[in-house]
C-alpha cells in the first residue's frame, strides 16, 4: 500500500481513494484505533504521503471484493522494479476490472 500511494503521489495524483483488506491498517490510518507498534512506521509513512493530497478517502474492503488489488499485489511481488501503467493496464487486470464493473464478485468464504 505504501509503495502504491507513494507512486500515485509522485505521479501527481491529488485525489486518492485507498481501499485495503487489512482492517487493522485501515483503522490505524483513519485514526479509529491506536496504532500498533509493529506498523507504526508504515502508518506514519503512508500518512506523510497522503498529506500531500487534496482529497483522500480510505476504506476497508474484504479481499474477495478487491480482486483487482489482489491481482496487482501478487504481480508486484514478482517484479524486480517499479511498474507504473500510464495507459492501458495488463489484459488480465482489464478482465478483472470489467467483471467488477459488471457486478461479478467473489463470494466470501466463512472460516
Amino acid at each position: 500500500m505504501r509503495n502504491g500511494i507513494k507512486a500515485a503521489v509522485h505521479s501527481g495524483f491529488q485525489n486518492i481513494h485507498v481501499e485495503g483488506d487489512n482492517k487493522t491498517l485501515i483503522q490505524a490510518l483513519t485514526d479509529r484505533i491506536d496504532v500498533p507498534w509493529l506498523i507504526h512506521t508504515l502508518v506514519q509513512d503512508i500518512k506523510l504521503y497522503l498529506q500531500q493530497c487534496n482529497n483522500v478517502i480510505i476504506t476497508h474492503i474484504f479481499r474477495e471484493g478487491n480482486h483487482a488489488a489482489d491481482w496487482v499485489a501478487k504481480q508486484g511481488l514478482s517484479l524486480r522494479s517499479t511498474v507504473v501503467w500510464n495507459e492501458v493496464p495488463h489484459r488480465d487486470l482489464m478482465l478483472i476490472l470489467e467483471a467488477d464493473n459488471l457486478g461479478r464478485t467473489l463470494e466470501r468464504r466463512a472460516s
